[in-house]
């Protein structure tokens, strides 16, 4: 349904070419810590190579603590329910756990940065619930787990010292959970909501 590797591709090289473009990195206004609580839409697919798609909806929050000038760390939790998906009046939740790295480039206005474009890379597990999942042995669960890998980026706009807008968040998802088929379900993630700043990161004068 989804390029995966056009996506990763374009979101990887995005970060790559920001990071390594600048003679001075810059990460003024990256906050030390961020506590981000999200509205989540996922439009995803349960039969491999065809659409079969349905829509969830949901939450997220995400913490980030700032590692390295324009690195941080983020953990991230998900969760989405359908009342329908591919197969009718057949409901889904997934609840996922995801964390890895992530590069924000804060663009300078007004001496000072309000608006900061992030691109990232989470790994994780995913657990799926109030569905029917195959077994091996032939039999069926009402849950199973699996490996989520969460790639994208989005744009906050800082609106105070430790309030800012998640004006956009989009991820391309992959949670590989049994489906009768190759066990693979692809997603495609649009979020927005409020980031919470904690204690403003800036760079010392010279």
């Amino acid at each position: 349904m989804f390029s995966t590797k056009r996506f990763a591709l374009l979101s990887l090289t995005f970060g790559v070419v920001t990071a390594g473009g600048q003679s001075r990195i810059r990460d003024e206004g990256i906050p030390k810590a961020e506590i981000a609580v999200d509205y989540s839409f996922m439009r995803a697919n349960a039969t491999p190579g065809k659409c079969g798609c349905f829509n969830l909806n949901g939450g997220s929050a995400e913490f980030a603590t700032r590692a390295y000038r324009n690195l941080s760390v983020v953990a991230d939790i998900t969760g989405d329910h359908a009342r329908t998906t591919s197969i009718p009046d057949q409901a889904l939740s997934v609840l996922s756990y995801t964390g890895g790295p992530r590069f924000s480039y804060p663009l300078r206005h007004s001496q000072r940065s309000r608006i900061t474009p992030f691109v990232q890379g989470l790994a994780g597990v995913v657990r799926g619930f109030n569905a029917p999942f195959p077994n091996g042995n032939g039999t069926i669960s009402s849950s199973a787990n699996g490996l989520a890998i969460l790639v994208g980026g989005g744009v906050d706009i800082a609106i105070g010292h430790s309030l800012a807008i998640r004006a956009l968040q989009v991820d391309y998802g992959l949670n590989h959970v049994p489906n009768n088929a190759n066990n693979t379900e692809n997603l495609l993630r649009v979020s927005a909501g409020l980031v919470f700043r904690i204690a403003e990161h800036k760079r010392p004068q010279a």
